[in-house]
Parts: C-alpha cells; structure tokens; sequence
C-alpha cells in the first residue's frame, strides 16, 4: 500500500499566518463580547429610566420629621433651597432639619418681600427702609427720602424701588450698599403709573407695567429700562416697550436675564432679550386668570375652568410662550412650584405631582395642611412644610 503524504501547497498557511488570523479571530469574538455587553447594559439603563419616568406613585414615605412652629401671622416662603418665615416683627431662615441660618429683626405694618437667587429684600409699604439678606448671612440696609410702593430685587442686591412723592413717581435703582445707581421720575401725563415692576437677575433691566387714561379709557404699557452699556445713552434709559389698549397689566417678571413676560386678563406677552427685549408672542386668554406662578423656565398659569367637578384649570408655558401641558383640578390650591422638569401643584392637604409634558406622578392626599413644598435635586424627594413639622418624604 502507498504511503500518501499532502504536499504543501500554495493555500497553505504559514505558522506566521496562522497567528495573526486566530489573533484576529479572538479579537472579533472579543468586540463581540463586549459589544453585547453594552447592548444589554444600555437596554437595562434605558428600562429603568423608562419605569422612572412613567411610574406613578401612591403616597410618600416620611424620611426625617422636626419640630416647626409658624407663628401666627407669618407667611412661609421657600428661599435658596431653605425655609423663611416673615411677619411684621422679622424674618428668619431655616434648613430642612430644623438648624437656623440666619435671623433678622425690623418693625413693619405690611411688611413686602421679594426674592431672586440667593437674595432677598423686604420693605414696608410706606415705609423708608429696605433690608436686604443673603442666603450667607451677609445683611444691609437701603434708606428712602420717599415712602416705598414697590419693589424689585436681583441676584447680586441691586434694588429697584417705585417711590411715592407728591406729585409724581420716583424709580431709584440702589446698589446692596444703599447707594443710588440710578433714577428717574413719572407722571400720569408721560408715562402712566407704575402699577408693578421687575428686575433681571443681574440687576442690568428694569421692566416696569404702567397704566393710564386716555380720553376715559384704560391704557398700559410695558417698558424696559437697560442699566448696562447699551442704555446710557438712552433717555431714562429706556430701551423698548410695548402698548396694550383697554387693558391692565399688573405683572411683568424675569425668568432669566434674556426671558420675561407681563400678564393681564387678556394676554400673556412673551418677551426675549439681554439688552432690548423683544416681544416675542402673545397668547389670548379665554378664560378668567385666578393666578400666576414661575421659575426660570415655566410660567404656570390657573384660570377659572367653568366646569362643575374640575372649577380650575392649570396651563404651564415655557419661556419662549408655548403651551407645554394643562390640568384640570378641582381642589383649592396654594401655590405650584417646578422643579426637575415637573410641576407640584398643592393645597391644603392635596398635593399632585405631574411632569411638564403631562403624566401624572403623584396625586393624593397629605395627613397635614400643606404650608410649603419645597423639591429637592432628587425627583422623588420632597421637603414639605406644615404648620407644626418640616418633613422630608421619598415618594412610594
């Protein structure tokens, strides 16, 4: 029998060629591996987002409970990320375990407070002084010649301040220091009469909300006031503004240095710009205006809904006027905040949480009446404030 033996031959492989294509082969197989691991990583990633964003909770979870006690009288507001109380006698700040920030004394008769950032300013209506505090701790005071009607505060503590003379109408602009940056006067016959006013955060425009008569009628108009380079060539350094017949319009406000709007019964006037805003757009309001709510992004509005079981309407818009959600309820409510793309909508011992573009998160019932809601960075946790506790609560 033959011994047959292959002869080499060209489609052999070498012992070189060899190598490099098991090496190649185990590299694929490698890239594979690892290519379906991240498919899988991602996809798992991807579901649990995707059960976070659509779940809908039934009630909270209390995580930590302290003693609080509102006095009577004092009105509750959420300032940098704590708790503040004011009543005529003072105001205070605490964190969410009870620990004190800061506490200020003064004497009012109808005390104003307004807020921006890490700042806030109180006034009394009629009074001379306006007290200015820092979520740090840092305080000064503001001194008038004329009693105070109105006012506005930014981030860094410039004021501006509607200011009652005789005759006419002062707006000062005052630095944190109490010094006067600027300042200028109206008259029913010029400009009208300042029914409200804002300020940006970095304390560069003013927008001011007049209104006056023309032959019996009522008239308004929204002006902008740039503090900055662009206005100081300007006359009062008035920058843009916009007419508004048979109408009153008592707000105007900043969402940002760039965004704002002014609202009257009719129309919500959308504004952009740093320098010279610009009316942007006008959406018409077919239902009566109850009440108004922002932060930096959104503007929620509650109108009068008319319907029998569901008697209110709330309508979130975003900065640039569109129209993101609306929601019918029925209870009555105290105030909506946003926070985390969503809307807490409360009062009383109702409490709804919703996301911007419509789901329902939450909607039940507190076991105390609610004086605040504060959100906190996580979507699930709050800060809730009764008369009597400040509870942190995990939504379940």
């Amino acid at each position: 029998m033959s011994n047959i033996e292959d002869f080499p031959g060209r489609d052999e492989l070498s012992p070189k060629e060899k190598l490099r294509k098991q090496f190649f082969k185990r590299l694929r197989a490698r890239i594979y591996t690892v290519v379906f691991i991240v498919v899988v990583v991602v996809a798992i990633v991807v579901s649990y987002f995707t059960y976070e964003r659509t779940k809908v909770y039934s009630g909270t979870e209390m995580l930590e409970s302290v003693v609080f006690d509102v006095a009577s009288g004092a009105r509750v507001e959420s300032f940098a990320g704590g708790i503040m109380t004011y009543s005529k006698d003072g105001a205070q700040a605490i964190d969410s375990k009870g620990n004190l920030l800061w506490n200020r004394t003064f004497d009012m008769q109808n005390p104003m407070a307004e807020i921006c950032g890490k700042t806030v300013a109180f006034a009394d209506y009629g009074g001379s002084r306006i007290y200015l505090q820092t979520a740090d701790g840092e305080s000064s005071e503001i001194g008038t010649d004329m009693p105070i009607r109105k006012i506005a505060v930014s981030d860094n503590g410039v004021v501006a301040a509607v200011l009652e003379d005789v005759k006419v109408t002062w707006i000062y602009l005052y630095n944190s220091n109490g010094d006067t940056i600027a300042y200028f006067r109206t008259t029913m016959e010029k400009s009208g009469y300042p029914v409200n006013l804002d300020i940006t955060p970095s304390g560069s425009i003013v927008a001011i909300s007049y209104y006056f008569l023309d032959i019996g009628d009522i008239k308004s108009s929204v002006a902008f006031y740039n503090f900055g380079d662009v206005g100081q060539n300007s006359i009062d350094n008035y920058v843009s503004g916009y007419n508004y017949k048979d109408s009153l319009v008592p707000i105007v406000k900043f969402l940002s240095n760039s965004a704002s709007f002014s609202l009257s019964a009719e129309r919500l006037a959308v504004y952009e710009g740093s320098e010279k805003p610009v009316s942007v757009k006008d959406t018409f309001l077919d239902k009566e205006v109850l009440s108004v709510f922002n932060n930096n992004e959104y503007i929620g509005l509650i109108l009068r809904n008319g319907a029998e079981k569901e008697k209110y309407l709330l309508q979130i818009y975003s900065a640039k006027g569109n129209l993101l959600t609306q929601k019918a309820f029925d209870f009555d409510y105290s105030e909506v905040v946003f926070s985390n793309d969503q809307f807490v909508l409360y009062g009383n011992t109702d409490i709804y949480i919703g996301t911007i573009d419509g789901r329902e998160k939450l909607n039940t019932e507190y076991e105390l009446p609610i004086k605040l809601v504060i959100p906190t960075s996580s979507s699930t946790k709050y800060v809730i404030v009764t008369e009597s506790s400040v509870d942190t609560v995990q939504l379940k």
